[in-house]
């Protein structure tokens, strides 16, 4: 069987559960530490980046683009980039939006001082990072508000890789309870759309030592 190494609280982990899910791939989930890496898999990894997928044939793909674009090309009975060219550049968009900026200017630095800190260089959060993360949230979440309004998935008609990308990333941050649900009542019906899916059952599973999530975080009609 296939494995996929993964950190729970990692958006890119998230992603590709999300996508074998979707794809009904069967895979053995392993949990990673990053600041603890198991000598075994540090043998076996040689950018030492997770996710980390080993394939049927034991050959190993790092880090969740070259995982996706091996899946995609490798798997083609459905896809969840669209079915035209115009559908798929659009979900590659969105996808870069949420993998780069918003990664950089909310996940990242929400996730890290909130959790990866203490463990990584064992001190505490700083306020002012969470503060100014927690405040990008807004434009992204007006984004998603009008790609809802003017579609019936964000990047188009059918659900796609885009949506899993975006709510991985939010996921993520509702594990933390830093999203004010009902200042965003477009992005939160969009939100919970996608965690009623089956795929998202496991996700929604996910707990992290020391951090528990609040009490929504498993609703799916919250």
């Amino acid at each position: 069987m296939r494995e996929l190494y993964y950190y729970p609280l990692c958006a890119f982990g998230r992603q590709i559960r999300l996508y074998l899910s979707e794809k009904s791939l069967e895979c053995a989930r392993i949990t990673e530490l990053p600041w603890e890496r198991r000598s075994n898999f540090s043998d076996l990894q040689f950018l030492s980046d997770l996710p980390t997928l080993v394939e049927l044939d034991k050959h190993v793909y790092e880090g969740w683009y070259a995982i996706i674009e091996y899946l995609e090309q490798s798997y083609r009975a459905s896809t969840l980039f669209g079915s035209s060219n115009k559908e798929r550049a659009e979900t590659r968009s969105i996808i870069t939006l949420f993998n780069q900026m918003f990664f950089a200017e909310v996940t990242y630095p929400i996730v890290f001082e909130r959790v990866l800190k203490r463990y990584i260089l064992h001190s505490s959060p700083d306020s002012t990072a969470v503060r100014r993360g927690s405040e990008s949230l807004k434009r992204y979440f007006e984004y998603i508000a009008w790609l809802s309004e003017h579609r019936n998935w964000l990047a188009g008609t059918d659900f796609s890789f885009a949506d899993i990308v975006a709510a991985s990333h939010i996921s993520c941050l509702d594990y933390l309870d830093v999203i004010k649900w009902e200042n965003y009542p477009i992005a939160k019906d969009w939100y919970v759309r996608i965690k009623s899916r089956p795929s998202f059952r496991e996700i929604l599973q996910d707990r992290i030592t020391n951090v528990s999530p609040p009490k929504h975080y498993m609703q799916l009609d919250f």
